[in-house]
C-alpha cells in the first residue's frame, strides 16, 4: 500500500482548544469528539491502531496533533488509511 507522507504539511504549533460547555478538545475547524471525531495516527497523519498512539488526526480537516502536549503540529488531508 502506497504511503501518502508527501501530503503532510507541518504547521506552527498551537494548543488545542476546549469545548465551551463540554470537556472535549476542539480542533481549529470546530470538530470535536462527538461530531466527526479524531483518529489515532503517526506523526505524519497516517492512521494506525489507537493502542499506544502519541498522535491524533482530525477526521474533518486532517490536522495532526500530539496527544500528550495537546498541540496541533501539522495537517494531512489525504492520509494512508491502511486497514483502518
Amino acid at each position: 500500500m502506497k504511503s501518502n507522507k508527501n501530503s503532510f504539511t507541518a504547521l506552527e504549533q498551537q494548543d488545542m482548544k476546549y469545548h465551551d460547555y463540554l470537556d472535549y478538545w476542539v480542533c481549529e475547524c470546530g470538530n470535536f469528539e462527538k461530531e466527526d471525531g479524531f483518529m489515532a495516527c503517526t506523526e505524519t497523519g497516517d492512521l494506525i491502531s489507537p493502542f499506544g498512539a502519541f498522535y491524533g488526526r482530525c477526521e474533518r480537516c486532517g490536522r495532526v496533533f500530539h496527544i500528550g502536549r495537546r498541540q496541533i503540529i501539522g495537517i494531512n488531508p489525504n492520509p494512508d488509511r491502511g486497514r483502518f
